[in-house]
């Protein structure tokens, strides 16, 4: 008698067992999908971190080598580095990491950053990493729009208050905006007027800028009480400014 005949045999002797376990596999086979991660764009990129630095006004070849090789030499020995590219360009320099399979995201970018805060920039550099996503992260896009307010109101909407949202959002990594305009004061200097006062474009500027702070002053004793002493200072409006 052969294996399959005899496992034909006890199958059909044994329908009660055989029926037991096939309800049992469907009930686990039902929680496991109902539990099963389904996204509409999976990761299926390797772990990428980008190490972002600009220095304005620098050549390629002084971002190069004051920048993209010091930051490359000091994230060269993180755990579960797979390989890394690097681009220089004049004022920006974008050193790209790739992580194997098995890496944690959590602790490579904790890793990525701490390496990172060891680089010695120059004077002028801003550094930051790319966002806790890859390249098939972005999932929705929206647009911010009303027929009675303008682009300058829509812009503060979506930069304070949409923003604010979508980032407190479980598994929403960052938030992209693009479009609308930013409220700004802007100051039309007239050469003719400054020369014929003597004031220079950098005392103007400096004067803005002392003008536009802040500033505590302590506590004032009134008995029992306090009361808190500060100068307040900031620019609110266009008489403000004149």
């Amino acid at each position: 008698m052969s294996i399959f005949t005899s496992f034909i045999r006890g199958v059909v002797e044994k329908r009660a067992l055989v029926i037991f376990a096939s309800i049992v596999l469907l009930g686990l086979g039902m929680l496991s999908l109902s539990k099963l991660p389904i996204q509409p764009y999976p990761g299926v990129a390797p772990l990428t971190i980008q190490a972002i630095s600009q220095w304005p006004g620098r050549s390629t070849t002084e971002v190069e080598q004051q920048v993209t090789i010091p930051v490359e030499n000091a994230l060269a020995g993180i755990p579960g580095l797979q390989a890394f590219r690097s681009v220089s360009l004049f004022g920006l320099s974008v050193v790209t990491l790739k992580f194997n399979d098995t890496a944690d995201p959590f602790k490579a970018r904790q890793t990525f950053l701490a390496n990172l805060a060891n680089v010695a920039f120059p004077p002028g550099v801003t550094s930051s990493i790319s966002p806790d996503s890859d390249a098939t992260g972005e999932i929705m896009r929206y647009e911010v729009r009303s027929e009675y307010a303008t682009s300058t109101l829509l812009k503060t909407l979506q930069n304070y208050e949409v923003y604010k949202e979508l980032k407190q959002t479980p598994g929403v990594a960052d938030v992209s905006s693009f479009g609308g305009k930013v409220r700004q004061y802007q100051v039309i200097v007239s050469p003719e007027s400054l020369q014929a006062k003597g004031i220079s474009v950098n005392q103007l500027v400096t004067a803005l800028t002392n003008a536009n702070s802040n500033a505590g002053g302590g506590l004032l004793p009134s008995g029992e009480q306090q009361f808190v002493v500060r100068d307040v200072g900031l620019l609110k409006n266009i008489d403000d400014i004149k």
